[in-house]
């Protein structure tokens, strides 16, 4: 009797295996064209997974079991893995503030009531394109910063990415890369959806040159810039910037 009830449970568990090796590769096989998405997709899970987002292939990937998540993230070579994450948006916006303050004390705080723009991106914005916003004349601190056109980098980032990545690699404690960044784009007159757009893109370039973890060999995934799929909508845009404060500032500090 044992025996059989033995060779009953690995046949079950061989059943399990097989559909829910199936329900991944059917997912990776759908989505095969935006599958360098499928990071976002992890991101969304371990932040809200009963949220309803825009984009459909977020919201079938919480749909399914987290056995099946990871078995996806697997199969596509990931070392993220969807797990339980309590206050997860919380953790990134203080890991990316401290960033930001252990290296340049005398700016302004980069993000306003717990990162609320960064935040509204998707509770107010979802579903809505990322809107096209030109820099208007540039105070006298961005004298200096003139980037090279880059035709696969949105021209609204290039002043962002230039100081921040200036202002990181120097040894200047006295640097307000934040406050210049916030006058030349207007940031406290512009739309709420504009400022949202700005907190964002500040948080997903602080944690990208903030992080100490360059020798860090696992390959967590490039959304935006893996093989055409394309950054569209504002609740990509969040999804995006959690997921760079997650793999750069987070989860390279758990050892």
């Amino acid at each position: 009797m044992e025996e059989f009830e033995r060779r009953q449970d690995e046949r079950d568990e061989r059943r399990h295996a097989e559909v829910n090796k199936a329900q991944a590769v059917e997912f990776i096989s759908k989505y095969y064209t935006d599958r360098g998405l499928i990071p976002l997709c992890a991101v969304a899970a371990m932040y809200n997974d009963l949220f309803h987002y825009s984009r459909k292939m977020y919201w079938e990937f919480c749909c399914l079991v987290p056995e099946v998540q990871n078995l996806i993230l697997k199969y596509c070579d990931l070392d993220l893995r969807v797990r339980k994450e309590n206050d997860l948006f919380v953790r990134c916006i203080a890991a990316v503030e401290a960033a930001l303050r252990d290296r340049f004390p005398k700016d302004e705080p980069a993000f306003y009531d717990d990162g609320k723009y960064v935040l509204r991106s998707l509770d107010r914005y979802a579903g809505e394109k990322i809107p096209a916003v030109r820099i208007g004349n540039l105070p006298k601190c961005l004298d200096a910063y003139r980037p090279i056109s880059d035709s696969r980098t949105p021209e609204y980032n290039l002043f962002i990415i230039e100081v921040l990545s200036r202002a990181f690699e120097s040894q200047d404690a006295s640097l307000t890369p934040i406050s210049c960044l916030e006058k030349a784009y207007c940031f406290e007159s512009s739309p709420e959806i504009e400022a949202c757009r700005f907190a964002s893109t500040v948080a997903f370039y602080a944690a990208t040159y903030g992080s100490c973890d360059e020798a860090n060999n696992r390959y967590y995934g490039c959304p935006g810039g893996f093989d055409g799929e394309r950054i569209e909508t504002m609740e990509d845009l969040f999804l995006l910037t959690v997921f760079q404060i997650y793999t750069k500032l987070l989860l390279p500090n758990e050892g």
